[in-house]
């Protein structure tokens, strides 16, 4: 029969005594790192004035075609107007006697648009925050792409333990929600996406770390220095001086206005070093008096006893002794900042002073540099490919592109094999050809891995499990590059919890005392959940010197994380077709219609073959033959409408005074409550909260023994005993 090939829309001369086979397949499940495409043999295009000029005069002398190099838009149709292959590419392979070309179709496009591109070609502008106190706890309160999520980074976490703990944000680093950057990629280019497992709270709730050790401070840049410093007073009964600076050896200000006020070309956070030995006295009385320094901002042309104090650097400092200080202060730009010295707070007396002698008096300007997350530079390490790939065997999923649209739907395992449409190709079949026991390269483990720093770990690892001994023992199917936390956790914000390894802790001796040094590591991609707690806890950042007072945080959970949870979340259904593994080639009748309109994501049942088989390949179809069809057997059964609970409980994990809670919601609630009784079922209390704070972290004070229940729209949970204090994890 006749076909039509357009090849980017104009029609090509078709030699009629050729076919063109086509191959369908979707995805060859016996390489879960396979994502395969749809392909036509290779077949020949002759060499008509047409096809020349169609691929721009190729083979011709002096041609520069570049028809061989670029994307080729093709269309396939049948002489009834069967559509077999809409928008695909056509590759021309050789051009000698003719041209000869193979056309391919499918997620073709999806791969070679991401093809050799990085996360780096994204636009991250969403992304880029100055890092301060106030940033870090917005992240907590509002709804952004990125969030400061509490954890052990193997920095220095600061007080983290105690009735108040303490935590440090210089040693912590944001992370990326990976919804957003998936949606950040498909959006970036014009590329649409489906899928079920899009609403999961398994993929809503999944971040990606910065993949940098990279503290506050870390990189502070000298923009001022002095050792010639001088002063300037305002007159009065309590005098204030100006420190002034008669010369420097770093000037890398806009201005030093009146040699006392320095102003500064950013915006930011500047630290100001001031180190020496001064002598004040009391005016009048020549006994030694205290003293305090401080500093102004934006205070040039105005009175030094009249410049509000914008940050203290010491007070009570004793004349004579040797002092070295420091503070820092945020600067928008062109602000100037001044250093002054006045009368102690804690003076009583209301005579002045003056300033008898300086010793020694040094000066440094520091702009520190709290905003240095480069996410372009970092994620240019990581192809899109390579992370559409960690997403894909994470949840199992199966790529089906839209015949006519750019869209791409994800189908997991479970939708593929157990709940799919159905359609009945009894009277398709002709015979059966072969059929196998074994399918594809699997062995009787096959192993999913982390990277770990420790290169012997494996703790977080997982393997899919085939009861077959004809099998080789053991093999490595997947190799993530993303990183396990450490094997053991610590102790954090007074409950265990994961450490991400961002930092190596480096051990010093100097003088007999020991220091703890912290080197930053790179290329450390970690992923985790983010759960939702409300704790007092107070949170500064020592480079800045800011702190705040907040309740409302966001700390690490690893929650269906490691491979072996994976593995049973997601892979389970492939796990009973290998199990009894049955591969059918067999020979079916197929029409134009057939092939023009295949849904590769249904299950197709034969009668002659007493069951229901996913089509893994259509080998080499031409219209009006029987086509061998790979068949692969799948365990299914016309499903049972059984309604699952409206929520439903499936762990709680209990440390001693606190809780976690693991629940499951199957309705469209947006809130759910957990309730609580002290008093053996008799009344509840109750404490609504989002579905997303999953798991719920609850803390219980003094020893009891209660009961839990979670309600979503009127329905409600089992009930769990528990008894408190206790340390012991209960499945449900």
């Amino acid at each position: 029969m006749p076909l039509f090939l357009y090849i980017n829309g104009k029609l090509a001369d078709l030699d009629p005594k050729q076919a063109i086979a086509q191959t369908k397949q979707v995805n060859d499940l016996n390489s879960l790192q396979d994502r395969q495409t749809s392909y036509t043999n290779k077949f020949r295009l002759p060499k008509t004035a047409n096809n020349i000029k169609i691929m721009d005069f190729l083979t011709l002398p002096g041609n520069n075609s570049a028809i061989p190099y670029q994307k080729n838009e093709c269309s396939l149709y049948s002489e009834s107007g069967a559509c077999f292959i809409y928008k695909g590419w056509a590759i021309i392979t050789d051009g000698g006697d003719s041209y000869e070309a193979v056309l391919y179709d499918g997620i073709i496009d999806l791969y070679k648009t991401f093809e050799n591109k990085t996360l780096a070609e994204l636009d991250f502008s969403d992304l880029q925050h100055p890092k301060n106190v106030t940033q870090v706890k917005l992240s907590w309160d509002i709804n952004k792409p990125y969030r400061y999520i509490l954890a052990d980074y193997n920095g220095d976490t600061g007080n983290t333990n105690g009735q108040l703990p303490e935590v440090d944000i210089d040693y912590l680093v944001p992370s990326v929600n990976i919804a957003w950057l998936w949606n950040l990629i498909f959006s970036t280019f014009n590329i649409g996406y489906k899928g079920a497992v899009f609403n999961m709270q398994e993929f809503k709730n999944l971040w990606l770390t910065y993949p940098q050790g990279i503290s506050s401070g870390d990189s502070a840049v000298d923009i001022f220095e002095s050792s010639d410093c001088g002063y300037k007073s305002s007159g009065g009964a309590v005098l204030t001086y100006y420190i002034g600076y008669n010369s420097w050896e770093t000037n890398e200000i806009v201005a030093a206005i009146d040699n006392r006020h320095l102003k500064v070309a950013e915006s930011g956070y500047y630290r100001v070093e001031i180190s020496g030995n001064v002598e004040t006295v009391a005016l009048g009385f020549q006994y030694p008096k205290k003293f305090k320094l401080y500093l102004g901002r934006n205070s040039q042309y105005t009175p030094p006893h009249q410049v509000q104090q914008s940050v203290l650097l010491a007070d009570n400092i004793t004349p004579g002794e040797d002092f070295s200080l420091q503070g820092t202060i945020h600067l928008n730009t062109y602000d100037t900042v001044c250093v002054l010295l006045g009368k102690a707070s804690n003076t009583s007396s209301s005579n002045g002073f003056y300033i008898s002698e300086v010793n020694a008096l040094s000066v440094k300007l520091i702009k520190v540099e709290q905003n240095k997350y480069d996410f372009r530079q970092v994620f240019s390490e990581f192809s899109i490919k390579d992370f559409m790939t960690e997403i894909v065997q994470r949840f199992g999923l199966t790529i089906f592109k839209n015949k006519y649209e750019n869209t791409y739907e994800f189908l997991t395992l479970q939708e593929q094999l157990q709940t799919a449409e159905t359609e009945n190709w009894s009277k398709k079949f002709s015979k059966t050809i072969s059929e196998k026991y074994t399918y594809g390269s699997y062995a009787r483990q096959n192993w999913l891995r982390y990277s770990y720093n420790d290169k012997e770990g494996n703790y977080n690892d997982g393997f899919l499990d085939i009861d077959n001994t004809s099998l080789e023992a053991a093999k490595d199917i997947f190799k993530s590059k993303i990183y396990s936390p450490e094997k053991f956790s610590s102790n954090y914000l007074n409950a265990r919890h994961n450490i991400y390894k961002l930092w190596e802790k480096e051990t010093e001796q100097e003088d007999g005392i020991e220091t703890v040094k912290y080197k930053p590591l790179d290329k450390r991609f970690y992923l985790m959940r983010a759960e939702n707690i409300t704790q007092e806890v107070r949170v500064k950042s020592t480079a800045l010197e800011e702190e705040l007072q907040v309740t409302n945080l966001w700390v690490e959970n690893y929650w269906k994380l490691p491979f072996y949870d994976i593995i049973q979340g997601f892979y389970n259904p492939l796990r009973q077709i290998l199990k009894n593994a049955v591969i059918t080639t067999a020979e079916l009748y197929l029409t134009e219609a057939d092939i023009a309109n295949l849904d590769l994501r249904k299950l197709y049942y034969i009668e002659q073959l007493a069951g229901y088989f996913i089509i893994n390949k259509i080998n080499n179809y031409i219209p009006g033959k029987p086509v061998k069809c790979d068949l692969v057997k799948v365990n299914y059964s016309a499903p049972v409408t059984v309604q699952p609970p409206a929520i439903a409980i499936h762990k709680v994990v209990v440390n001693n005074y606190i809780l976690k809670i693991y629940f499951e919601v199957n309705n469209n609630a947006d809130t759910v409550t957990l309730d609580v009784s002290y008093d053996g079922q008799q009344t509840w209390n109750s404490s609504p909260m989002v579905v997303s704070q999953n798991p719920r972290h609850f803390s219980i004070s003094g020893s009891s023994d209660i009961h839990i229940r979670m309600e979503a729209n009127g329905e409600y949970s089992e009930i769990v005993p528990i008894t408190i204090p206790s340390n012991t994890t209960i499945f449900l």
